[in-house]
């Protein structure tokens, strides 16, 4: 009976996509949003939000999950320039029907006014080809629903912890090999007013209207049964583990509960040495231009 009623569900969404391709307002200015949800998160949120200004992001929307930290205090110069808004997420117990309702907010609104919305975490960064911008790689056609990215996902590299100056994305420089499992995994840039609505408490990608496709950086549409991992000109470098401290103190009691329970210690043990398996150092361009745009706030 949940199967069906799913599949029946399932029907509907893509029929309302379709009614929603044909009357959404579609902005064709090419300016890209992002949004995403956070926790207790105040000591990583700068340098994340710096590297996307940085590199192209016009506006940015976050949504506060009970946060019990000084986030507002990070944030509080970038509302007042006019480039980020904040909210507070909706009273529900369960944190995905939570998420799944600030993503379609985040399509509503931001998609009046911006032609692009990038969907991350807090710990996802989105890096184009060294010295590129963003926007520079969005598909050009007006008929795609959204691009498709793939991670790479980072361990700690043995770094404890982050002093002030430090730049995380420079210091975690370990991650796991190419083709690991999990780096299949997607997130997705949506275009504005062609039918995408998140569904069934998916992160990952939206269902989307049959005549708007998703489409990966090659212009293949992309089919969630198909596994495909590509790196160039867009990719997400996924901090999951960011510092020791961080994994220690914060990701292992989050994972569990999400998962349930906490991993056998041999999983544990194989999932962090193959988390720093291969060294990457970053390109020094990164930082320079997250160095010149603060240096370009302050002028």
């Amino acid at each position: 009976m949940q199967k069906l009623l799913y599949h029946w569900s399932y029907f509907w969404q893509k029929i309302f996509a379709v009614f929603r391709q044909l009357f959404a307002k579609k902005p064709r200015n090419g300016e890209l949003a992002l949004h995403a949800m956070f926790k207790n998160e105040a000591s990583f949120l700068k340098e994340w939000l710096d590297f996307h200004f940085a590199h192209g992001v016009d506006f940015i929307r976050l949504t506060n999950d009970d946060s019990e930290d000084n986030f507002a205090a990070v944030l509080e110069p970038y509302r007042q320039m006019g480039i980020l808004e904040w909210e507070d997420s909706i009273d529900h117990s369960d944190f995905y029907v939570r998420e799944e309702f600030h993503k379609n907010k985040a399509l509503r609104d931001l998609g009046k006014d911006y032609q692009w919305i990038a969907f991350i975490d807090s710990d996802e960064y989105i890096f184009p080809l060294p010295g590129d911008d963003l926007k520079t790689h969005l598909p050009k056609s007006e008929k795609s629903g959204g691009l498709v990215l793939n991670w790479l996902m980072y361990g700690t590299a043995h770094v404890e912890d982050l002093a002030a100056d430090d730049f995380m994305i420079e210091r975690l420089n370990r991650r796991f090999p190419d083709l690991y499992a999990e780096n299949y995994t997607v997130k997705t840039i949506v275009q504005s007013g062609y039918g995408a609505r998140f569904f069934n408490k998916n992160p990952h990608y939206p269902l989307y209207s049959p005549f708007a496709r998703l489409r990966w950086q090659d212009g293949q549409e992309y089919r969630p049964r198909e596994k495909r991992l590509l790196l160039s000109p867009l990719h997400i470098k996924h901090y999951w583990y960011r510092t020791e401290k961080f994994f220690r103190e914060v990701k292992r009691a989050r994972r569990i509960f999400f998962e349930g329970t906490e991993r056998r210690e041999i999983l544990e043990r194989w999932h962090y040495e193959r988390s720093n398996a291969v060294y990457d150092p970053l390109n020094a361009i990164y930082q320079e231009r997250i160095i010149a745009w603060r240096g370009g706030q302050k002028s």
